[in-house]
């Protein structure tokens, strides 16, 4: 039973299919350089924060030009032993069609960011990535590549997706599990190493995880990093979700939040600064069952604290409905995948089945949330889905990736200010990630 369920969460945990293998390989290195946390003035509560980048437009805002705009759409594609990556350039959000023949392959689970203007690759078998200069006819020009094996980093472990950003030149690399390389992504440099951390390794009989960040962006104030403690299985999560707070100016572990919700690694931030948090890797079964806690979704304001104020119930503007994977858009306006309950066949008052539970997969239909009229509509023409979803913005528009139940192929819609959604191009794999390179 175990078997076949963690085959298929191998996938949804690399959700932009990240994969467990990359949470095993992760290891300490005696050759790692330790930063010792420096004192430092803590900045007061006046401090403007920087306006970030919109989820897809890169690490720092493109300087305007007469120039076209460039991007970069990044798809796994999947055998039944490997998989592969691929990174298409366009000129246009415009897309039709993906040509194979347009891009460029990687190994293995290849992530991709920009900063500068520049793209970087992270490589999807070693520690290290890659930065190219993109020409305007779609040259690779690779400038330099960084290594994090000598920082205990390991396999692939040094992709984007174990990556949380501050800004363009300070970001954290997880390594093994609580600590975190810092480095600079816009000189290419690696700082060194923090260990501190006040978080327990077990919990209860489960041991303490570092989550992926399900897609990394630079967000307002400190880097917030979800945490969650899970069995050996990937089966059985605690029922709160450990968030550690950085400071901003030291990197050093302020404080953790423990947030009353299971595996929240989603996270997404409104204009005022509040970033909200989801699940992923946690599914609606457990709770259904009566196996553990339901699925919620929890709100961390701009001062880095819980919303105590912010803890609506969900379900009562879905009917009932369990809500999972939730991003917010712009204007309280936000996007979650809801499990129609209404049409399993299933008796969750019985023994947790695991063919049930697969077919609780096939059920999930994205909705649209009014965070200020406290409803949630169904978005049409997209239909049944996975349980997740991907996405990027980009001058005001915003692109939903959706893949197959398998994983095979990927259609991208496109949603209007009124939540209705367009398809604007299919392809095989699974998309992970479309951002503006500048």
């Amino acid at each position: 039973m175990n078997g076949m369920r963690c085959v298929k969460s191998t996938r949804r945990l690399g959700a932009g299919v990240w994969s467990m293998g990359l949470l095993a390989s992760l290891a300490c290195s005696d050759e790692a350089t330790v930063i010792q946390p420096p004192a430092a003035e803590q900045p007061g509560p006046e401090t403007p924060a920087p306006e970030p980048p919109g989820p897809g437009e890169g690490l720092e805002q493109p300087e305007p030009s007469g120039a076209e705009p460039l991007y970069a759409l990044q798809t796994y594609v999947f055998t039944d032993e490997t998989v592969t990556s691929y990174v298409t350039l366009t000129n246009t959000l415009d897309v039709t069609s993906l040509p194979p023949e347009e891009a460029r392959e990687f190994s293995g689970y290849a992530f991709i960011t920009a900063v500068d203007g520049k793209l970087l690759v992270s490589n999807g078998e070693t520690p290290s990535i890659t930065r190219y200069e993109i020409t305007a006819d779609h040259q690779w020009q690779e400038l330099e590549a960084i290594s994090f094996a000598n920082q205990g980093v390991t396999g692939g472990g040094a992709g984007f997706e174990r990556h949380w950003f501050k800004d363009a030149n300070t970001a954290y690399v997880t390594l093994d599990i609580r600590k975190r390389v810092i480095w600079n992504p816009t000189e290419m440099r690696i700082l060194g190493v923090m260990e501190d951390s006040a978080l327990e390794l077990e919990r209860e009989g489960l041991q303490l995880d570092a989550t992926f960040n399900r897609q990394p962006r630079v967000m307002r104030g400190p880097v917030l990093k979800p945490f969650f403690y899970r069995d050996a299985d990937w089966f059985m999560f605690g029922p709160t979700t450990p968030v550690a707070v950085y400071d901003p100016v030291t990197n050093v572990e302020q404080k953790i939040i423990d947030v009353p919700c299971p595996a929240l690694e989603v996270p997404s931030q409104d204009e005022a600064g509040n970033t909200y948090l989801s699940s992923w890797t946690y599914g609606a079964t457990l709770g259904l069952y009566g196996m553990g806690p339901e699925l919620c979704v929890r709100r961390i304001t701009a001062n880095a604290e819980l919303d105590e104020a912010w803890n609506p119930d969900l379900t009562a503007w879905t009917e009932g409905r369990p809500v999972k994977t939730f991003r917010y858009l712009g204007n309280n306006k936000a996007v979650g995948t809801v499990l129609h309950t209404d049409e399993l066949a299933i008796d969750f008052t019985q023994p947790y089945n695991e063919e049930d539970a697969l077919e609780v997969d096939l059920h999930w239909r994205l909705w649209l949330f009014d965070l200020e009229a406290e409803t949630a509509r169904p978005i049409e023409n997209i239909g049944a889905i996975d349980s997740a979803f991907l996405w990027s913005v980009f001058e005001g528009r915003t692109f939903l990736f959706v893949p197959y139940s398998d994983w095979s192929r990927s259609k991208v819609f496109e949603l209007d200010a009124d939540g209705n959604a367009t398809e604007r191009f299919e392809t095989t794999g699974f998309v992970n990630e479309w951002i503006r390179i500048r």
